[in-house]
């Protein structure tokens, strides 16, 4: 389509029903946040910097297939 960006969904119905393929699996749902928090929290108790690293992209990094379409 002429005046969208390349990968971005153009509608917020588009934006909710896409699935995540980004390399690092976001959160979709509540369910999966409390998931990625509850690895996040082990992984700061046992000095796993690598979980840590993985949860916080998880939870942090915006994603294409959850959040909506920012107009430039």
């Amino acid at each position: 389509m002429p005046g969208t960006e390349a990968g971005q969904p153009s509608t917020a119905e588009e934006t909710i029903n896409r699935p995540c393929n980004c390399v690092i699996a976001h959160v979709q749902n509540a369910d999966e946040r409390a998931q990625a928090q509850a690895a996040l929290d082990n992984a700061l108790k046992t000095n796993d910097a690598h979980a840590v690293l993985v949860a916080c992209m998880q939870l942090m990094q915006p994603c294409p297939a959850r959040d909506e379409p920012v107009a430039r």
